[in-house]
């Protein structure tokens, strides 16, 4: 597992993040005086499908006002600013990479929505927060990098309130093979954990989750289009390549992407 961690840690982590992300902003001609959430979407969107993705993921799972969310594998901020931004509701958030997380609590700062989000860093297979301190937990592509999925479901379920949701992005192996390498979430194969859509489902329901929504969705998986070059400041310059594996993955049959919302029974 510490190997595992150490693997994520080096694939995403990079120092000066917040100043690439401004600079890739301002090439792309973005107005950085006066900054609000909206003004880093180019850049803080890291899932497949961008922000037409977050959108359609909030209105999957309900989020309103008064709902209590923690991001579970936040990156750079991009879901927690939207939900705080759009919906106005109090957001904590954790990651396991402390330059994100930095750059995280940078961002949200330019942007007034400070007082909004609580950003820490750590791991979501120990969150360290109360139970039933949640109504939503929210997670967009973090599992495929999650070897442990029974022991972050458990974790989940446990800081839900009963009644509480649990929506998440992830890809699944299809049945024509393994996909191809580099990926936005892996270069390499031994941090890269996919699973069959059976068994993801499955670790969810003995986890004590029913599911309430279940959509497939290329945009859960990766990119459907080229990336901005915006997301490039923050995952690399590779990323491009490894965004087309993502399409050609998809193409052939090898990776599947899932969209869903499971519920913690009342």
């Amino acid at each position: 597992m510490a190997n595992v961690d150490s693997s994520i840690q080096s694939h995403y982590g990079s120092d000066g993040l917040t100043q690439r992300i401004l600079a890739a902003l301002e090439d792309a001609g973005t107005d950085l005086s006066n900054p609000t959430a909206e003004t880093f979407f180019l850049a803080d969107q890291l899932h497949g499908g961008g922000l037409k993705s977050t959108e359609f993921q909030a209105e999957l799972a309900g989020v309103a006002s008064d709902t209590r969310v923690l991001d579970a594998g936040c990156g750079i901020g991009g879901a927690a600013r939207f939900l705080a931004d759009h919906f106005g509701c109090d957001v904590d958030a954790i990651d396991l990479v402390e330059e994100f997380v930095d750059a995280a609590k940078q961002l949200t700062a330019l942007c007034g929505l400070d007082a909004k989000i609580r950003y820490r860093q750590g791991s979501v297979t120990d969150l360290p927060y109360p139970d039933q301190s949640f109504d939503l937990v929210w997670s967009q592509n973090v599992t495929m990098n999650i070897e442990d999925k029974p022991r972050m479901f458990a974790e989940v379920h446990r800081v839900l309130a009963p009644g509480g949701r649990f929506t998440l992005s992830h890809a699944v192996e299809g049945s024509a093979g393994g996909p191809y390498f580099p990926l936005p979430w892996a270069r390499e194969p031994h941090y890269s954990f996919l699973g069959t859509e059976e068994m993801f489902l499955g670790m969810l329901e003995v986890a004590g989750f029913n599911i309430a929504e279940l959509r497939y969705e290329g945009g859960a998986a990766g990119t459907s289009a080229m990336p901005p070059p915006a997301i490039s400041a923050v995952m690399g310059p590779d990323f491009p390549e490894r965004a087309e594996n993502v399409r050609r993955s998809a193409q052939d049959g090898r990776i599947k992407g899932l969209l869903l919302v499971a519920e913690r029974p009342a």
